[in-house]
């Protein structure tokens, strides 16, 4: 009886310590989303069918505001894709871009901001130069 008492016990004690692999580590971001990391992603997609009005870093989150044409943009699905590669120079430097899959068949020009999650993307200095298709000047974002 002792036995199964403590193997009991050991199963339990086991279930409660054991952490969900598959747990977000940025689910503490105030941002919309999370940057993506992904080289094939990247590489097998295009920004297009948009313009990028804005762009901002406030605290880890990248801000951009989006032009593009729709109803009301409530539908747009967007994501920021890093490349998955880190140029070595001094920042160092990221290439990312935004995927912005729109369905709406109106005629309005729509302008929206979402915010990104840079976390993913930090490398061990505490700065790091972005690279975003469709925007010509690089970002600069410092942690």
């Amino acid at each position: 009886m002792k036995k199964s008492i403590l193997v009991f016990s050991l199963f339990i004690s086991s279930l409660f310590s054991c952490s969900d692999s598959d747990a977000n580590p940025y689910e503490d971001s105030v941002c919309d989303q999370i940057t993506t990391v992904d080289n094939s992603r990247y590489k097998s997609s295009q920004s297009e069918g948009f313009l990028i009005r804005s762009v901002q870093i406030i605290g880890n989150c990248l801000v951009v505001e989006i032009e593009a044409g729709g109803c009301s943009g409530d539908t747009w699905k967007v994501e920021l894709i890093d490349a998955g590669r880190v140029a070595e120079s001094n920042p160092e430097q990221r290439d990312l871009k935004i995927l912005l899959d729109n369905r709406e068949l109106c005629y309005a020009i729509v302008h929206k901001t979402y915010t990104f999650d840079l976390r993913p993307i930090q490398t061990t200095n505490n700065v790091v130069l972005m690279n975003l298709e469709l925007w010509d000047e690089q970002i600069r974002y410092e942690y």
